[in-house]
């Protein structure tokens, strides 16, 4: 798991090219808000998901993991508690193998991602997205790239 701002992305380039368009994309949105879409980078080969939503209270979150492709959670505007826990700490639930998403149960850490911040999480990086903060639910400007691993 990797937590940085969006100005320091050249730092994670080494990671390969997926990771760098995806992040370069990401440095070009605006920190205002738009509208849900799912967009195409690299000749279609990198989803990036727009969501705009609302944080929500931790009850109402669940961890979740991937198999197949990286997670870079980015959010344009707002802040989010993101939890984290490594996979094999935490109890399995399911698998759904058209989404490519592990449920799973357990405790973690909350970590908190402001405006210009992404995180990239691994098959190992559990993650539990859009938990509110002590002030309550709030507007949430999400985008999530899909890179095959």
């Amino acid at each position: 798991m990797i937590i940085d701002h969006i100005r320091n992305r050249e730092k994670y380039y080494f990671l390969g090219e997926g990771y760098q368009k995806a992040l370069d994309y990401f440095a070009g949105v605006p920190g205002v808000p738009f509208e849900k879409a799912d967009i195409r980078i690299d000749g279609g080969r990198i989803l990036i998901k727009a969501r705009p939503m609302t944080s929500r209270p931790i009850e109402e979150c669940s961890f979740e993991a991937h198999r197949l492709y990286a997670d870079i959670h980015f959010v344009a505007y707002g802040v989010e508690k993101i939890g984290y826990a490594d996979v094999s700490a935490l109890q399995a639930l399911s698998y759904d193998e058209t989404k490519d998403v592990s449920a799973l149960k357990g405790d973690g850490d909350l970590l908190t991602l402001r405006a210009g911040y992404f995180m990239i999480v691994l098959a190992d990086d559990a993650h539990m997205p859009c938990v509110c903060g002590e002030a309550g639910p709030v507007p949430l400007g999400k985008m999530i790239a899909k890179i095959k691993l």
